[in-house]
């Protein structure tokens, strides 16, 4: 079922993606107009303003207030078509072209030219919602082309904290990406990665400077409206991994709720029944559903570990997370304007919080899960020769009982206890050594050696033809010939034997082993010049 969701998520954010680039593509405004070559920081108050029904407002200027040379009016409009007529002459219009991709000309800066001298200008605007019918806009005119940095500057902040909330995710989604071919991370580190990537794009987008640069301003408003449908889901996913809360439905229903608003808001958008701007709401209740599913999972949390590093920050977390979507929330519905600097504030301050504790999380189970790591080659490994040790050989043994095409080669060293009586028990290690890099050298890097027994070692030859066995046989003969044409005080002999895997025989690997055992046996009683049995 997690698979089910998580695949279906995947879906509607390829719709999303598709249906964002489709409108960069063919969603566009239709614009006449005399442009304005800057946008002034002084502001300009109509001589009066009427709302001519509940979609229209004007707004009249006396042409008194437009004094000097290339003098530029500047106001900023959302989901407004506009029309600025100057002594009856309209100068400038500003409307959608029909289409699948809606009918709002989305966020835009309107900077026209007003010729000195003139008697009049309306300013009229159509709202393409109700419920942006009877916004104030605010206006500024200019006379210098460098007037422009103001409003750059103005929002400058603003941006550098959504750059900010998209660096982190980025850097989490990276972390989880690169450090899972290390080590496994837990995939709640992926899913507040995306989440706040979606939230750092989704303020990004609907900020002044944004307005600014993005020439298409509806597919810049329908790129909101998409990224901002897709946060529930993986904030979910997030608590749900992070807190554990003894539920097995809220973060699959919320995920599923948000697939279903996604499809559902960009089917009613594209056939015209319903558009983004006013089904927006079904997104906006499924944020709060975020909001108190994680109240509910740190209750849970609290009660399981009590006041912990992590409730105590989730706590902080979840009040200022609660603050910055209320704030939105409030600049959304009553004052019809983009996301504020308080908000986006709060949300960044609940991402660092969350970040930080999520990495340090993740980083303490990555140091577990290392040692570990470490703990299971120390099980699995010999100490004193590097081979893989009597352990690591009964795992493999017990994971293939039927290893069709496997060879098993069974080696035991001769005179080792002599060399122990003898010289000590230095010389002895000195002696296993030795052998285990001749066994190694011999058989190559591709066939996994083990060190079974005190002098007993064995090597796994999957795939193997009975031609590249003797040949390994002969290789390492010849080494121990080397080996005993220089000055060593004990000789090495390794005894060796060898048989393959048949069904016909052998009711398991087990009994493969037991007759390279027996093979093996036979060419040690020869080598000590021992008559077989």
């Amino acid at each position: 079922m997690k698979k089910l969701l998580s695949g279906s998520y995947y879906i509607v954010l390829l719709l999303g993606v598709l249906f964002v680039v489709g409108s960069f593509l063919f969603a566009k405004n239709e614009t006449h107009f005399r442009k304005g070559e800057i946008a002034g920081h002084q502001q300009i108050t109509p001589q009066s303003i009427t709302q001519v029904d509940e979609m229209t407002k004007e707004y009249v200027f006396s042409g008194e207030q437009f004094t000097g040379k290339n003098i530029c009016l500047a106001f900023y409009s959302i989901h407004l078509g506009i029309e600025v007529y100057e002594d009856g002459e309209l100068i400038y219009d500003l409307k959608p072209v029909p289409g699948i991709f809606g009918t709002t000309p989305g966020s835009v800066w309107n900077f026209l030219e007003i010729e000195p001298g003139c008697g009049q200008v309306i300013v009229r605007t159509h709202a393409a919602y109700r419920r942006v019918g009877g916004e104030t806009l605010s206006f500024y005119i200019g006379e210098a082309v460098d007037e422009v940095l103001y409003l750059i500057r103005n929002s400058a902040i603003g941006a550098c904290v959504c750059l900010l909330e998209l660096a982190i995710g980025i850097f989490l989604i990276m972390y989880f990406i690169i450090g899972n071919k290390g080590i496994r991370i837990e995939n709640y580190v992926l899913y507040f990665g995306l989440f706040a990537v979606l939230m750092g794009a989704w303020s990004l987008n609907e900020t002044v400077l944004m307005a600014l640069l993005v020439k298409n301003t509806v597919a810049g408003s329908n790129l909101g409206y998409i990224l901002i449908m897709l946060m529930p889901a993986p904030f979910a996913m997030f608590v749900q991994g992070f807190l554990m809360p003894e539920d097995k439905w809220a973060a699959g229903s919320i995920t599923f709720l948000s697939v279903l608003n996604m499809a559902a808001c960009v089917l009613l958008h594209m056939t015209g029944v319903l558009e983004f701007r006013n089904a927006v709401t079904f997104t906006h209740i499924l944020m709060a559903m975020d909001i108190l599913y994680l109240g509910y999972a740190l209750v849970h949390y609290v009660k399981k570990h009590g006041m912990d590093r992590i409730a105590k920050t989730n706590i902080v977390g979840i009040i200022i997370l609660f603050a910055a979507f209320a704030a939105d929330i409030i600049f959304f519905y009553v004052i019809s304007t983009v996301v504020d600097i308080l908000g986006r504030t709060g949300f960044l301050v609940y991402i660092c919080l969350l970040a930080w504790l999520a990495a340090s999380d993740s980083m303490e189970k990555l140091h577990e899960g290392q040692k570990a790591a470490i703990y299971k080659e120390l099980a699995l490994k010999d100490i004193l020769t590097g081979l893989y040790s009597r352990n690591a050989y009964d795992e493999w043994e017990r994971d293939n009982q039927h290893p069709d095409k496997t060879a098993i080669v069974m080696l035991d060293l001769n005179n080792l206890k002599k060399c122990n009586d003898r010289y000590g028990h230095e010389a002895g290690d000195t002696y296993l050594k030795k052998a285990s890099e001749m066994i190694t050298n011999a058989f190559s890097q591709e066939n996994t050696v083990y060190r079974i027994g005190g002098d007993e070692f064995c090597v796994i030859m999957p795939d193997a033809k009975e031609n590249s066995i003797e040949g390994a046989m002969d290789r390492l003969k010849e080494l121990q010939k080397q080996y005993k044409g220089t000055d060593h005080s004990v000789e090495v002999e390794i005894a060796c034997g060898y048989a393959f895997y048949d069904d016909n025989v052998d009711q398991s690997f087990v009994d493969t082993r037991k007759r390279a055992d027996t093979h093996m046996y036979e060419n040690k009683r020869m080598l000590k010049g021992k008559e077989p049995r």
